[in-house]
């Protein structure tokens, strides 16, 4: 079906860009492009997302034609800025671009590919959350989620209610080398998220981009058989297939620390921690000796290379208690936390040790779990 259309190369890139995450497979996927009502519509889906947005465009033409996913992203990436036209010739859609239409291209149109519009549907799971917190949350544990994991529940986080007044969402993520959870408090109705759900990391990423494009508020809906995901701001739609993975009963790992945590820099220790951990092999081993009034962080490699530097603790005149954890789990929850300072509590060498950042935007709380290397190796958390 043919179109012509006109609109700034600046809405079609962020059109594009926004569908990038419904692509798996990106040498085959592929892109639609519906030219309706004074609005381009831009779509792409694979079998775990399906991505709706639309922008305002000038239309000469209605219609709708499908284009290869990667070349047609490429392109309107490099374009220069101004007005794109973009028309079907026969087989082949055409982009021209610059203030003379010196730039053109033509693309190969997928003639097989069928517009399907997003569904309606109207779930009573469903409440309007602030972006700014669910992207807060998501940072928190992000770390924890890897597709590579070899244990399924650390391939997904889980978002679920806690508290007595049911006022209050968590999001967790663990591998069961390390454990981050993040809760936040805000309005919710009763019938929402009555049960927990698990995300992927694809997942987390696309609810992150609403935060870095400015938009206040999202409304997320559950599906009644807890199968999808969709989340909905002005003119800009996703469905997520949500996981079947069962998540485990984390909360009794989670230490019980009645004594008083030690308050360090967050980016006094970042920057120690790097500067140590260049001595380290690829398991990046990190010893915390806490002692007397001092941290000591200390790194070695079996080339006999080894980092040390001496933190001063005010406050702290515990016994002496040596912890080896694997730094990057440090460095990834150093990166992240907002706050100046963290509160470190421990027990031994062999309990986990947690994290508090101290001092925390409005409603939002976030533990960080660490689990200590045994064994003098972290061969196992590599």
């Amino acid at each position: 079906m043919a179109i012509k259309i006109k609109i700034e190369r600046s809405l079609l890139n962020l059109a594009t860009s926004r569908v990038q995450g419904a692509m798996a497979e990106r040498s085959q996927a592929q892109i639609g492009l519906k030219a309706q009502d004074g609005r381009l519509h831009v779509t792409a889906a694979d079998q775990g997302l399906a991505i709706f947005n639309d922008l305002p465009a000038q239309i000469a033409t209605e219609g709708v034609v499908f284009v290869p996913a990667k070349l047609f992203s490429d392109v309107v990436r490099e374009l220069p800025d101004g007005l794109v036209s973009l028309e079907t010739d026969e087989s082949f859609l055409k982009i021209l671009a610059g203030p003379k239409n010196e730039f053109s291209m033509k693309l190969p149109i997928i003639d097989e590919a069928q517009w399907r519009n997003p569904p309606e549907v109207q779930y009573e799971n469903a409440a309007v959350l602030p972006v700014a917190k669910i992207s807060y949350m998501i940072d928190q544990i992000d770390s924890c989620i890897s597709p590579d994991s070899t244990r399924n529940f650390g391939q997904v986080a889980y978002l679920h209610r806690i508290g007595t007044q049911k006022d209050t969402l968590r999001l967790v993520g663990t591998d069961s080398f390390r454990l981050s959870y993040c809760d936040v408090r805000t309005d919710m109705p009763d019938s929402f998220l009555k049960t927990g759900i698990s995300l992927s990391k694809r997942a987390l990423a696309e609810l992150s981009r609403f935060a870095s494009e400015g938009f206040e508020t999202v409304k997320l809906s559950v599906a009644d058989d807890l199968s999808t995901l969709i989340a909905q701001v002005p003119n800009y739609l996703i469905f997520i297939r949500l996981s079947s993975i069962k998540y485990p009963n984390y909360a009794s790992v989670i230490p019980e620390m009645k004594q008083p945590g030690v308050l360090v820099s967050r980016t006094h220790v970042q920057g120690v921690a790097k500067r140590v951990l260049l001595a380290s092999d690829k398991g990046r081993v990190l010893q915390l000796s806490f002692s007397d009034s001092s941290l000591t962080l200390s790194s070695k490699n079996i080339a006999n290379s080894e980092g040390r530097e001496k933190i001063q603790l005010e406050g702290y005149h515990g016994p002496r208690c040596d912890l080896v954890i694997n730094g990057k789990y440090l460095s990834d929850i150093v990166s992240v936390t907002a706050s100046e300072k963290l509160a470190l509590q421990f027990k031994d060498s062999e309990d986990p040790m947690v994290l508090t950042p101290y001092g925390e935007p409005a409603d939002c709380r976030t533990k960080h779990v660490l689990v200590p290397i045994t064994g003098g190796t972290n061969d196992a958390h590599a």
